[in-house]
């Protein structure tokens, strides 16, 4: 009865492992369709517009994945870095607004 339970046990354990990884991973291509949003939406929270459209995939390194795009938009560009954690939790939006007109004093 003993070697019963610690079989039940075990396969249970496992079963739960398998589930985890599966659930909190993402690949490549939902990886940058999530950055691209957290992209999306911070442009358009600052300067009231969507510039990012498709990009580059999203890369894995150091146990996270990250996306940088840049994007020409009017006459500026934008350029955004976006780190998610490997569940796909946003970790950081950087976004920059590159203008290269001069200033007329």
């Amino acid at each position: 009865m003993r070697t019963l339970c610690v079989i039940v046990f075990a396969l249970l354990l496992v079963g739960c492992r398998t589930g985890a990884r599966q659930g909190s991973s993402l690949n490549a291509d939902q990886a940058r369709t999530t950055a691209l949003q957290l992209a999306n939406d911070k442009a358009f929270e600052l300067y009231h517009c969507q510039p990012f459209h498709d990009g580059p995939p999203a890369r894995f390194t150091q146990g996270r994945w990250v996306w940088i795009d840049r994007q020409g938009y009017g006459k500026s560009d934008f350029e955004v870095v976006v780190e998610l954690a490997a569940n796909g939790s946003p970790r950081m939006v950087d976004l920059k607004l590159l203008d290269n007109r001069g200033i007329i004093f």
